[in-house]
């Protein structure tokens, strides 16, 4: 089980709803420390130890008292009862900067010493791009004067279960059916959200078109009212944070993602910004009903939602490798005449890869259930035994469908399928980056691979199940090292 199926002691939030203490009483002083619900403006000396619950990654500002170098600032939130949180903001040099987050992660229990405790401001930008917090503080830490450190006591077990107490009320959240109801009117709103990883993400490094290098992620959520919910995050602690939720297992309290309306995939969907908080596995009757739900599901749901083009098969069993003629002739007829499926490797040069033409050509949208193609103009389910056929509401995704021609000194293999998450990969972007490049960003992504020796995995399989064409379908696709390639020429 994810968490501790117990309530244990509970205080109270003003409306009555139960929080768990785990013995933070009032008062709580340790060897000197000071509660975030008992310090003040211009206190000396002050010691303080929490858990971090929110952490943003480095920026750099130019500094006022010297343009011509920039300073280094980590923003992070810290909490140590469940009614006290708050957030802090660390100041220095570019690599003292740096080189603090690599020092402490989203869930670290650590103590800080004489941070310059101010009144929060309260301004605009305080409320679009820092987390709510109850108290009417805001730490500032300095390099000169401030430390921040991993805790290193013994008294563990009064800061841990703060991780999994709710920041807001365990019942203030949308359902995933209310998102999808209000659609375009929550667009641009910041909401919380109660919800089980369905599927992790891979991290993918991006460059920006100003060329920030940044990372991203994207996860898939559910809950008892909807089956998939995309949530996209930018930040690489947030991201390094959901690399150790568990499929099906762990429940998130999120507060404040922003839901926008995706014109391209026709859905809403969630981002992570600088005001979200991830509660993880929550002690909520809430979220354990929602767990106990996720432990109830068929696995084999899970496979309808997955990409039609996913390998079935680790790469790395695959060894056999053909020219193009010999692909010809395992499509045409298998060689024992049986009805199976064929892998392979194979060292060819893309004939064809006309992804700059048009987006039409490349891209499809497709129902979310069943990944079939959904009709362009009703923009419904064509799949009779699709669920959403039955509900008349069909959730799109937007997916690559490209077709390409392999080419080698034996032959040219025309309409080879390259779809879905193995041509994100091949082209390190997703659907909906690949829809915002411009038509030069796009003949340039071609030019990487037009022309150019590519080592692939192919899946050779039939269109249908009483169909006799075959489909060769790319499971891999990357440019080839020369010396790999000498040994099958």
């Amino acid at each position: 089980m994810a968490w501790s199926g117990g309530f244990g002691n509970q205080e109270t939030w003003p409306d009555g709803t139960r929080i768990q203490s785990n013995s933070l009483g009032a008062g709580h002083v340790n060897n000197g420390v000071i509660q975030l619900k008992d310090i003040s403006p211009h206190a000396a000396n002050t010691f303080i130890i929490g858990v971090v619950i929110a952490k943003q990654q480095p920026k750099s500002i130019p500094s006022k008292s010297d343009p011509s170098t920039d300073r280094g600032l980590l923003s992070f939130t810290l909490r140590d009862s469940p009614m006290d949180f708050i957030n802090g903001t660390c100041w220095g040099s570019e690599l003292y900067i740096r080189d603090l987050a690599t020092k402490f992660k989203i869930g670290d229990i650590v103590e800080i010493r004489n941070p310059q405790i101010q009144s929060k401001q309260n301004t605009e930008q305080e409320e679009r791009y820092r987390p709510w917090t109850p108290s009417q503080y805001q730490l500032t830490l300095s390099e000169k004067y401030s430390t921040l450190s991993l805790y290193g006591g013994w008294n563990v077990e009064i800061y841990n279960p703060l991780q999994h107490i709710p920041i807001r009320e365990s019942d203030n959240y949308y359902t995933l059916a209310d998102v999808i109801a209000n659609g375009q009117s929550l667009h641009g709103e910041h909401i919380n959200v109660m919800v089980l990883l369905k599927k992790n993400g891979i991290p993918k490094d991006i460059v920006t078109k100003t060329g920030k290098k940044m990372q991203r992620c994207e996860v898939k959520m559910y809950d008892e009212t909807c089956h998939s919910f995309s949530l996209v995050l930018w930040d690489t602690d947030n991201i390094e944070l959901v690399q150790r939720w568990i499929p099906n297992e762990t429940v998130v309290f999120a507060t404040d993602i922003m839901v926008k309306y995706d014109n391209f995939r026709s859905c809403m969907m969630g981002t992570v910004d600088s005001k979200t908080i991830f509660i993880t596995n929550p002690d909520t009757r809430e979220a354990h009903a929602l767990f106990k739900f996720g432990q109830s599901r068929d696995p084999n749901e899970d496979q309808l939602d997955e990409d039609s083009s996913r390998p079935d098969t680790d790469l790395s069993n695959i060894k056999e490798v053909y020219k193009v003629d010999q692909i010809k002739c395992l499509a045409a007829e298998r060689p024992d005449g049986s009805s199976g499926v064929d892998y392979g490797i194979t060292y060819v040069f893309l004939a064809a890869f006309d992804i700059d033409n048009s987006s039409k050509n490349c891209v499809s949208m497709r129902c979310s259930s069943c990944k079939r193609r959904v009709d362009s103009t009703s923009f419904t389910c064509t799949n009779p035994n699709c669920p959403s056929s039955v509900s008349g509401q069909t959730e799109t995704v937007m997916t690559f469908d490209i077709l390409t021609d392999l080419s080698d000194a034996t032959g040219t293999l025309s309409g080879c399928y390259l779809g879905g998450t193995q041509a994100e990969e091949m082209l390190q972007c997703t659907t909906d980056e690949f829809l915002h490049y411009t038509e030069q960003q796009k003949t340039d992504l071609k030019w990487r691979f037009l022309l150019e020796r590519c080592k692939l995995y192919f899946k050779i399989s039939r269109y249908g199940v009483n169909s006799s064409r075959r489909i060769v379908r790319i499971l891999s696709c990357s440019l080839a090292d020369p010396t790999e390639i000498l040994p099958h020429l």
